[in-house]
């Protein structure tokens, strides 16, 4: 691991269902360090200005911070960047939880979506398993609801 990363993307393509795990370039946390700043380049490159919201070109961007999934307290923050909706510009909402930590320990420094399902899916990541999964049960479900039938269906009741 180079500078706490795991040194992988997963890249997941909604429309066609294409799951690819991408090795990063080792400056690009150099340059831009943690998660926040390595999500805007990942933009900055990839997303046109023109872009809108709901347009094919904007991505969906989760992030790990550079010490999340290591002792340090409190390092457990996850980004998640995007071309908002309200405001047509670059949003960067973070939040806190077990998320960050769990996708580093499966390997991961950002999951990145593009495009759009014509389905209600959920992406499974169990480490190297990696996999776009029917969620249509699950539609109008509270987050709480959601869990546990998830957790239910892959008879893993510690399930994140």
């Amino acid at each position: 691991m180079r500078y706490a990363e795991a040194g992988y993307f997963l890249e997941v393509d909604l429309a066609t269902g294409n799951i690819e795990r991408v090795a990063t370039d080792p400056r690009l946390m150099e340059l831009h360090l943690g998660g926040l700043g390595t999500s805007v380049k990942v933009h900055w490159d990839r997303v046109p200005p023109e872009t809108k919201a709901f347009d094919p070109e904007n991505l969906l961007v989760f992030s790990t911070g550079l010490l999340n999934g290591t002792p340090v307290f409190s390092a457990n923050r996850t980004v998640v960047s995007f071309i908002s909706p309200q405001s047509d510009t670059l949003a960067y909402p973070m939040m806190g939880g077990f998320f960050a930590a769990e996708m580093k320990y499966a390997g991961y420094d950002k999951i990145i979506f593009k495009n759009k399902s014509p389905d209600w899916i959920y992406l499974y990541v169990n480490n190297d398993k990696v996999e776009i999964r029917d969620a249509s049960h699950l539609v109008g479900r509270g987050a709480v609801e959601t869990q546990e039938l998830i957790r239910k269906e892959l008879r893993q009741p510690k399930a994140r």
